[in-house]
Order: C-alpha cells, then sequence, then structure tokens
C-alpha cells in the first residue's frame, strides 16, 4: 500500500495530516521510531516524536515515510514559515504530523489497515496464480516463498497433495511423507493425539505443532471448502523462525487454498465413500480393530483382485481422478476404489470366478491404451483384510513388467512372482550360480559357430516341447528343429523327457532372463 492511500484512510476522524507524500515506495510494515535507529526500512512506516530522529535538530534524520509529533520547540515544519532551517521534507520522504495524543490511535489504524491489506492483497495474487496455472504446486511455492519456509498441503486424509519445493525439505520424517504421498495410519494417529492438535478449534486459526520425530517445529492452519473440513497447509520453521508475520499469513493462505481447490482443482479432494475411506485406511497400515466395524457394514464380493493403475504418460491428477475412474466403474460397476500413490488402487468383485474375465481384460486393456495407463493385477483373495498385500502384489507387477515387458499395459502378478522372488534375493551376483549350466554351454557354442541353439530350446520348452509348434514359433522346418535339438542333446547331455530336467531349465531361463534385464 502507498504512503497517501493509507495516510487518506487513517487520517478520517483524526489530526493527522499529510505535509508531503512521494509514493516512491510500498509499504509492508510498521515501527516506533525509538530513538536508537542509525537507518530506516524504506517499505515502512515509522510513528514517533520528531525529537526522537536525531540529536542535531536543525538536520533530523528522517526515515522515507514517518507520522510525527511534532514536539521540535523553535522549528517550524512548514517551509513557507521557516526559511532559518532546512525542510525536512526534501528529497524522498514522505511526512504526516499528527497531536501527541493520537499517535498511537493512528498507529493501530494505519497497522490493521496494512495487515487487512496485505492479507487480500496476497490472498489475490495466490488466486491469479492458481487461475493462470490450474495446479496448487505454483500456488503452493508462491506462498512459500512469502513465508520464507516450505509448505506442504495435506487433505484430511494426511494424504500429500503439493509441496514446495523453492527450499530443500530435508526433514526426515516428512521427506519420507512425501516421497510415499501420504502419511502412514501410526502417524496420523500419533499426530492426533498431540494436545496442540486436539484441543485446535474448528477454525484456520493457526496452530504450533511440536513432535518428537521431527526436529522442527511446524504451524498448521485447516482448510475449509464450503464449510467442511478439507484439508491443512503445514509450514515447517527452517529457513524463517516464526513469526507474527507466519501467523497472520497462514490462515490467509489456507483461506486461498481451499478456494484455490473448490474453483481450479476439485479432484484433488473427492468427496470420500465409506467404501473409499476403508480402502484407503487399509493401504496406510490401519489396524485391524479399527477397520472391523466398517467392514462388517461393507459387502463385498467372494472372489477379489486389486488393480494399481499407474499413468504411462503423465496427463494430470485431474484426468486420473476424473476421467479414468469414471470410466473404471463403467466397466465394472461394482469396482471400489481410492487413490494412492499417484494412481488408482481399486478391488475388482470377481463373483465366484477365480480370476479376471477375458472381457474384463481386454476391457482394461482398451482402458489402458486410450489413456495412457499401465495396470497391475493382483493374485485372486478373498477377505478385502488382505486388500493392502493383493494392492501391493498389483504394483510390484508394474514395476517388474517395466524392466522385462516395458510395452505391456496389463501385468498379472502370476506372470512375474517368480521374478519378485528373484528381485528380493539380497545377493544378486550368485542368481546366475543357479542356472542350468546347459544354458552357459550352449550361449557359448552359439558365440562361437553362430547358431542359435539357446533360443531354439527356450522356445522348445515355451512350447511345451511340441514339435509343431515350435518349428512354427522359429519359422523353421521341423526337420530343422530336429537336428537342433539333437545337436542340443550332444553338447548339453541333458533329457528333455526328464520333467524335473525341463523344470529346472525353464527356471534357468526365467532367471537368466531376469539378469539380463536387471544389469
Amino acid at each position: 500500500m502507498l504512503f497517501t492511500t493509507l495516510m487518506n484512510q487513517v487520517s478520517t476522524g483524526t489530526s493527522a495530516e499529510i505535509i508531503c507524500s512521494k509514493d516512491i515506495f510500498n509499504l509492508d510494515n510498521v515501527a516506533f521510531i525509538d530513538g536508537t535507529q542509525i537507518e530506516y526500512d524504506n517499505n515502512t512506516l515509522y510513528f514517533g516524536y520528531a525529537s526522537f530522529l536525531k540529536k542535531n535538530t536543525a538536520d533530523p534524520n528522517l526515515p522515507s515515510q514517518c507520522v510525527l509529533v511534532w514536539d521540535i520547540d523553535g522549528l517550524d515544519p512548514f517551509p513557507e514559515k521557516n526559511t532559518a532551517a532546512a525542510p525536512l521534507w526534501t528529497g524522498n520522504t514522505s511526512l504526516a504530523l499528527v497531536d501527541a495524543k493520537e499517535l498511537f490511535q493512528v498507529f493501530n489504524t494505519a497497522k490493521a489497515l496494512l495487515d487487512e491489506s496485505h492479507g487480500r492483497g496476497f490472498y489475490g495474487e495466490m488466486m491469479d496464480c492458481a487461475a493462470h496455472s490450474r495446479s496448487m504446486e505454483p500456488v503452493i511455492n508462491l506462498a512459500a516463498a512469502k513465508l520464507g519456509n516450505s509448505l506442504i498441503l495435506l487433505d484430511a486424509d494426511f494424504k500429500i497433495l503439493a509441496h514446495s519445493t523453492i527450499f530443500t525439505i530435508d526433514d526426515p520424517l516428512w521427506a519420507e511423507n512425501i516421497r510415499l504421498g501420504y502419511c502412514t495410519y501410526e502417524f496420523v494417529s500419533a499426530v492426533q493425539e498431540i494436545e496442540a492438535v486436539k484441543n485446535a478449534a474448528r477454525t484456520s486459526d493457526p496452530v504450533v505443532v511440536t513432535c518428537y520425530a521431527s526436529p522442527l517445529r511446524k504451524l498448521s492452519s485447516k482448510i475449509f471448502i464450503r464449510g467442511n473440513f478439507a484439508g491443512i497447509v503445514l509450514m515447517l520453521e527452517k529457513e524463517t523462525p516464526i513469526t507474527s508475520m507466519h501467523l497472520q499469513l497462514l490462515p490467509v493462505i489456507s483461506s486461498a487454498a481451499g478456494d484455490a481447490i473448490s474453483r481450479y482443482a476439485p479432484y484433488l479432494v473427492p468427496g470420500n465413500t465409506i467404501y473409499q475411506k476403508l480402502l484407503y485406511d487399509l493401504l496406510i497400515g490401519a489396524p485391524p480393530e479399527e477397520i472391523a466395524p466398517a467392514i462388517a457394514e461393507l459387502q463385498f464380493s467372494m472372489h477379489l483382485c486389486a488393480l494399481s493403475i499407474q499413468q504411462s504418460r503423465y496427463l494430470g491428477q485431474k484426468h486420473l481422478k476424473e476421467d479414468v475412474a469414471r470410466q473404471l466403474v463403467r466397466i465394472q460397476p461394482d469396482t471400489r476404489f481410492t487413490f494412492h500413490e499417484n494412481g488408482i488402487a481399486a478391488v475388482v468383485p470377481l463373483a465366484d470366478a477365480p480370476g479376471l474375465s477375458s472381457e474384463m481384460t481386454e476391457a482394461l486393456e482398451d482402458l489402458a491404451a486410450k489413456e495412457y495407463l499401465r495396470i497391475g493385477v493382483s493374485n485372486l483373495f478373498f477377505r478385502v483384510e488382505n486388500f493392502a498385500a493383493r494392492y501391493a502384489q498389483a504394483f510390484r507387477a508394474l514395476e517388474l513388467a517395466s524392466k522385462l515387458c516395458p510395452e505391456e499395459r496389463v501385468s498379472f502378478y502370476s506372470d512375474y512372482a517368480f521374478y519378485d522372488l528373484l528381485d528380493s534375493t539380497r545377493e544378486r551376483e550368485r542368481l546366475g550360480l543357479y542356472c542350468h549350466p546347459a544354458l552357459g554351454l550352449l550361449s557359448r557354442y552359439d558365440h562361437a559357430a553362430g547358431t542359435d541353439l539357446y533360443h531354439t530350446l527356450e522356445i522348445y520348452l515355451a512350447c511345451n516341447c511340441s514339435i509343431k509348434e515350435a518349428a512354427q514359433s522359429l519359422y523353421i522346418h521341423r526337420n530343422s528343429l530336429t537336428y537342433r535339438l539333437e545337436c542340443i542333446r550332444n553338447l548339453t547331455h541333458v533329457e528333455l523327457n526328464n520333467s524335473n530336467v525341463r523344470f529346472l531349465l525353464e527356471i534357468s531361463y526365467r532367471i537368466d532372463h531376469f539378469i539380463r534385464r536387471d544389469s
């Protein structure tokens, strides 16, 4: 706010009078002159007695912007009446005079107007940013820059909606929460037991929070959307100590965050159904006794499978939470889902079937192709209490498929369970020791002789030792395949009629395939 604008409002009903106004510097603070200041801040409006400015009253050191009680005897502040002294308002000075008895009243009025202007002005700045970006990350970074500290935006379930990036968040606890994208049930339960949190009013008034698990103090302010509690803005005290400025601005930021989400990013806080709440609590580790009542009230199919749906091309959370979720329910109306790890975690009813039908699989393939998705499918399970473990299977299927079959859109954990076992091995370099020696012999022979026996045996085993199918897959004549198999027997001395030998060879190919892709 400019000096003239502020003083015109302050002077109403008081003796305050503007003597000179330059309006060069914007005002963002107020302070009293205490007689000790040597330098003054150009963006601060100073209040006090003129005699406190400097001992040499003939040449006082005047702030750029000030409101003074004139108490210097023998020196008239008006230049046309005082030719002996240099005018006080030369240069870039903005000056107003006030009666001594009204000094504190004018100070308090100016401070209130300036604080209100700050809040309203920054709210508008945040809303402009939200309207331009249509996302919360730039808005949170803008607020973090204003506060001089990192900010984290959470929904009512303590999911991380956005966080600032202009300062490094290296607090171990919150760095891990941000990495996960959510806070664990244990963490949420511990936070809710903190006295400052339990006793917090149902308002946006800021609350200072401390806990043993994190070295930083936090300042939090609740977010409300249409009167309903929707989340929290959390400031980490690191770069800048908590001050009255933070206490004043954080409610403005939480108000702007709620309005920005409501107008421009409603997908961030979709209405939680009782099913979504249950699935999310299961994923973040809610204990059985806490979720048992909810499970008892809900209906689930006899047979279930879990899906992990992730974007293969980032089209934003709005696309995932609105478009993809809607189409998923259209494919299978009784599908229940929540949002987790930047994707969709779903439980699909299978009635009494042992797995996804071919029609459902085809529909998921189609959805993944059209909407740039990758979908992981868990093994069959029977109780919704096991959803978290089965979702982990679906997620692992996606991770392993990205290494082994990167073009695959729908990946079944049953196809990758053995690779998951291999991946859990601590001593990766030892995996090759478990391969059948025949593979090494064939690989070296092919390299020396220019043949293709290693691949021939792999295809033959994959075709269940069918000469006809293997020959077709290799695009060679059956007699050529028979000749190659004879060469393989002569080189390796393996008994391909022995089921145990075939099993060991098939496992060896899987291990070798995994090692090659993992290296």
